[in-house]
């Protein structure tokens, strides 16, 4: 589960700005919205607004471009290559140079992992993980990289299970790449203690752009239907539940000649996945999925996939633009599955950037849930939540927050320039 997620000189972020998951323990409102930790609560969604270009996107992006170097540093690129997306704040004269840094606080299992690094396009500076069991009162640092920048020189220290695990240390210094993460040599070279961290940003944690076109989540949701019944019937419920008139779904395989045994091990995607609508005194009518339906009934059937897969797993999935092609109720119900407490038992969490202010809704979301991204002059982003104002000053929970926050009151709203104000007579 994740905790918390800091980011600093990362695109319009330049100071460190801090997404933290931890529930605000004076706000008593929504408590099936919550996951119970050792001594203290974590949230289940956050939602994120702003104006457009303030930075909500970018927030996403740094999540997503923090997983891609764990995932992909060992073998995604070799010696001499940049590390992609890593573009830092670019409004400064002293940022440009400088590296990037990501952080996550994670639970995972019966321990609390913190991990983070700092990189340019050109290498990795810094890199860390500390370690705290369940139960522990100081945490342990595994693994410590610092660069001397001067010297161009690194040095590294071990502790811990990391270095129980790591005998041939001298063999992992010569060969972790400046341009690789060490929790990526780590996991791709069989050092176990780093499997779950690595896993998690490989598996417990899916990002996703809602504005591209949902054929690649269509995949995912499509292999999962072929080899999983139960998901497929719960796909077709959440269709029919979703009152797109849909009431079952058929799919039209390719024919290839392939042995049977090369079949199994490929799974065949459908050529045509049909929907079915009933007609009455009729037979069924089958539309095609894709030239028949509407993109928003697309996306809702895209997102089946990795959502009831987060859900079963306990994962975390970030998206932007959530309720992108969807009627504000249809996102508003992918939200409660989320925050319900009967589908979801295992600790899933949803992050999601969007600009519907209909879910900004006291009866949706508590207070430390809402989240919003401000551009300072500077043309750095802030990120804060209604909670975070002072007490005097913090919006009261049965206030209207849709409202007040389209009135200004909370900030994260467009200041218009003259041509868009009303100056007839003047």
């Amino acid at each position: 589960m994740l905790i918390e997620f800091r980011v600093s000189n990362f695109r319009s972020f330049n100071e460190e700005q801090v997404l933290s998951l931890v529930a605000a323990r004076r706000d008593t409102k929504h408590s099936g919205s919550l996951i119970p930790c050792e001594g203290f609560d974590l949230l289940k969604s956050a939602v994120i607004y702003g104006a457009n270009a303030a930075g909500k996107s970018n927030l996403i992006k740094a999540l997503g471009t923090m997983r891609t170097i764990v995932c992909d540093s060992e073998k995604g690129w070799t010696q001499g290559d940049p590390i992609p997306d890593v573009s830092p704040f670019r409004l400064g004269l002293e940022t440009t140079d400088k590296p990037t840094k990501f952080e996550v606080v994670l639970l995972l299992d019966d321990a609390y992992f913190a991990y983070g690094f700092c990189a340019t396009r050109a290498r990795v500076h810094d890199e860390f993980l500390r370690v705290r069991p369940l139960g522990a009162k100081k945490e342990q640092t595994w693994f410590r990289r610092t660069l001397d920048v001067g010297k161009k020189t690194t040095s590294w220290n071990f502790a811990g299970l990391f270095a129980k695990e790591t005998k041939s240390q001298r063999d992992i210094l010569e060969k972790t790449r400046d341009n690789c993460l060490l929790l990526s040599y780590a996991a791709h070279h069989n050092v176990a203690c780093s499997n779950n961290l690595f896993l998690w940003f490989k598996n417990g944690l899916r990002v996703f752009d809602l504005s591209d076109k949902p054929s690649s989540l269509l995949g995912e949701t499509l292999v999962k239907a072929k080899e999983n019944e139960v998901f497929l019937d719960r796909a077709k419920e959440l269709l029919r539940d979703a009152d797109f008139g849909i009431h079952d779904i058929d799919f039209e395989y390719h024919k290839l000649d392939v042995e049977p045994q090369e079949w199994a091990r490929k799974p065949v995607l459908p050529s045509v996945i049909k929907t079915l609508h009933r007609v009455e005194g009729s037979d069924d009518i089958a539309f095609n999925m894709l030239a028949d339906e509407s993109l928003g009934t697309q996306r809702f059937f895209a997102l089946t996939g990795p959502f009831l897969d987060v859900l079963e797993k306990g994962a975390v999935v970030v998206v932007d633009e959530l309720e992108c092609s969807m009627h504000p109720l249809m996102t508003r119900k992918l939200i409660e599955l989320f925050q319900s407490p009967e589908q979801n038992k295992k600790g899933a969490q949803l992050i999601f950037a969007t600009h519907d202010v209909s879910l900004m809704d006291p009866y949706l979301f508590r207070r430390d849930q809402i989240w919003l991204v401000e551009k300072r002059q500077s043309g750095a982003s802030v990120l804060f939540s209604l909670y975070d104002f002072e007490p005097e000053e913090r919006p009261r929970n049965t206030e209207a927050f849709q409202k007040n926050y389209l009135a200004g009151r909370y900030g994260g709203v467009p200041s218009f320039g003259a041509f868009f104000e009303n100056l007839e007579g003047k």
